[in-house]
């Protein structure tokens, strides 16, 4: 008896009828008991082995499980170590004689990892259902097979090579991503002999946890492709604006600017040299150069101006177009192959230099592995051109207004011919510097708001510190072009006393007719009594006369008010109309040179943007300070404040 419950029964018996006795009943009863006391120490000592064997089975899954993540921790980059040693723990742990990983390539499976002694007889088979991994991969779901040999007609394929290479039990799971099965771990045996439901859990597992490393490592692998590419537009970026920058500084210092531009282009790029040459009647010599040696220069000598396939230069001619040769050996036109294994380049890439639809020159580089060179790059090559172009005419231009002003100031009666053709350069130099300037911050601003693609912290940066020497390097040439257009006069002050009340009375009378022609109302208040003035009057008129002389122009109905007074030893002016009004963001700044409110009404009504700026110039001249008042809709109030004996000051 066990606990109430009888286990098995313990008999003795004789040939003769004989009565057991007492002591022999009793003494088969302990007998019993002994037997029960064995058996149930013979089942505890089973169940304890049973037992030992599951811990051991669980704490040998959990340590090859840890070794996994530990081999995924230690090889983000490199998939192979993780499978491998994916495919070599789940045969030993679950007695498998052979076992393969498999990775799916388009309709294609790859063998990634192979554990045992069962030859792999290809590395790629197609996505079939007629062989096992086939089907798993396809369908999604796992496989298990007690004996392949046996299962001809559901997997002819399968089977015929299993009967070749001796697979009998055989499981494979799918690698399922996204509901997606992106491979298989397949584990085999020899021998009809079928996986328990804890070995078909720990591949389970084990398939898991290749997927984790799987995309892992394509994460990986796109944030460092990702970096790299931020990187190097980073690097461009920088690049860029130091050529800018090298522009700007030395504008007519064309050596200089190519010379920084073949530089940056050659480290940007990855090449090994990299050339420039202009064209000067039928040929093109060099100009400039990186990574070349003294004694290469003689070896690559003139260039014909002539098209044709034998030379770069001569395709770059004919087709007008960058052109590329990934490996000069191997293409049959290119001849100059002694160059190439002296310099020691495979590859070549020029780019023409155009202006007005001529080439005057090209750029080319050359690397010493056999490829194109990246989109990228190519991009980069040809912005280069670009601002090439830009320096070599900037100089062009400027050699030719400095040769004309050299002539013409021969003579004093040419001075002001000199200065004409002096601005006129300026003028065209500076639309040439801010046409491709402003592309250049549009761009950036593009991409620095995300219109392309969404940028990281430093590419931010990156794009912020171009825009702001961009910006810099635009206010730049636009003080060049300022200075042109108001260089021609002086602002001097011819100081004498003045009434004010004649100011007004002069500016009323010579814009009263423009006031009546638009139908609107001029009123002046001029304060009695009011003190002689000591200033320039004719500059001051010109101020007033600007300010009424834009009130009216931007009027369309209502009046123009203009009032003089005396306060505190300074004339108060005020010029009110009842236009428009200007925005608040706008009221410091129209004062600046070349600045328009920009609006349809302001375009409309034209205008150079130089006559408040001229105003605001004057009246600081003496002494004085002009501002506006003004609310959209309730028109504007101009102000002016002078002190009534003005003192003669410089132009600020």
């Amino acid at each position: 008896m066990r606990v109430g419950e009888a286990i098995g029964v313990i008999a003795i018996r004789r040939t003769e009828v004989r009565q057991f006795t007492d002591r022999q009943i009793d003494l088969l009863k302990t007998f019993a008991d002994q037997a029960v006391i064995a058996i149930e120490n013979a089942r505890l000592f089973k169940a304890e082995q049973a037992s030992k064997r599951e811990l051991t089975e669980a704490l040998e899954y959990q340590m090859a499980t840890s070794d996994v993540l530990g081999v995924i921790a230690a090889s983000p980059t490199n998939i192979r170590p993780v499978l491998q040693t994916l495919v070599d723990s789940a045969c030993r742990l679950c007695a498998a004689y052979d076992g393969i990983i498999l990775l799916r390539e388009g309709d294609w499976l790859q063998v990634r990892a192979h554990h045992g002694p069962i030859p792999v007889n290809v590395e790629k088979r197609k996505i079939t259902r007629d062989w096992v991994n086939g089907r798993c991969v396809a369908d999604g779901v796992q496989i298990h097979v007690e004996d392949l040999q046996a299962e001809v007609a559901e997997y002819p394929e399968g089977a015929a090579l299993a009967q070749r290479l001796g697979a009998r039990t055989i499981l494979t799971t799918p690698l399922m991503r996204e509901g997606e099965a992106i491979g298989a771990i397949m584990i085999r045996r020899d021998e009809v002999r079928p996986f328990s439901d804890k070995q078909i859990g720990l591949i389970q597992t084990f398939a898991r946890q290749a997927v984790i490393a799987i995309e892992n490592t394509r994460l990986f692998e796109q944030v460092q492709a990702r970096t790299r590419e931020l990187t190097e537009a980073l690097d461009q970026q920088t690049a860029t604006a130091d050529v800018l920058k090298a522009i700007s500084r030395s504008a007519f210092d064309v050596q200089k600017v190519l010379d920084t531009l073949i530089e940056a282009a050659v480290k940007l790029t990855g090449a090994k040299t990299g050339i420039l040459r202009r064209r000067e009647a039928d040929v093109y010599p060099l100009v400039a150069s990186f990574g070349l040696k003294p004694e290469w220069h003689e070896l690559i000598g003139q260039l014909a101006n002539a098209p044709g396939r034998d030379t770069l230069v001569g395709r770059v001619t004919l087709e007008r177009r960058t052109v590329q040769i990934p490996d000069v050996f191997a293409d049959p036109d290119f001849s100059n192959l002694e160059a190439a294994r002296v310099i020691g380049f495979r590859a070549n890439i020029g780019t023409p230099l155009h202006r007005d639809g001529q080439m005057i020159g090209y750029m080319a580089f050359q690397k010493e592995t056999v490829g194109p060179f990246a989109t990228r790059q190519v991009e980069l090559i040809e912005t280069f051109a670009n601002q090439a172009v830009i320096a070599i005419e900037n100089t062009r231009l400027f050699e030719e207004v400095q040769a004309r002003t050299r002539e013409l100031a021969k003579t004093v009666e040419n001075l002001e011919i000199a200065s004409q053709h002096k601005n006129q350069f300026v003028a065209n130099m500076s639309h040439e510097l801010r046409t491709p300037l402003a592309a250049i911050l549009g761009y950036a601003e593009l991409i620095q708001e995300g219109f392309y693609e969404p940028q990281g912290p430093k590419s931010l940066d990156a794009l912020a510190r171009i825009r702001s020497n961009g910006k810099h390097l635009l206010g730049l040439i636009n003080t060049v072009l300022d200075i042109a257009k108001i260089e021609s006069g002086q602002f001097t002050l011819n100081m004498a006393e003045y009434a004010i009340e004649s100011v007004v009375e002069t500016v009323r009378s010579a814009t009263e007719s423009l006031a009546q022609n638009k139908k609107l109302a001029l009123k002046t208040e001029v304060a009695k009594s009011l003190p002689i003035g000591l200033g320039d009057e004719q500059r001051l008129t010109q101020v007033l006369l600007n300010l009424v002389g834009n009130a009216i122009k931007f009027t369309d109905t209502g009046e123009v008010r203009v009032t003089a007074k005396a306060v505190n030893g300074h004339f108060s002016v005020s010029v009110a109309d009842t236009g428009p009004g200007i925005p608040e963001q706008e009221q410091k700044r129209i004062f600046e040179q070349f600045h328009q409110i920009d609006t349809s009404l302001t375009k409309a009504k034209g205008g150079t943007g130089l006559g408040l700026a001229i105003a605001k110039q004057i009246v600081e001249m003496h002494g004085g300070r002009i501002w506006v008042e003004s609310t959209l809709g309730k028109g504007a109030i101009f102000q002016m404040e002078l002190p009534t004996r003005a003192e003669l000051r410089s132009a600020p």
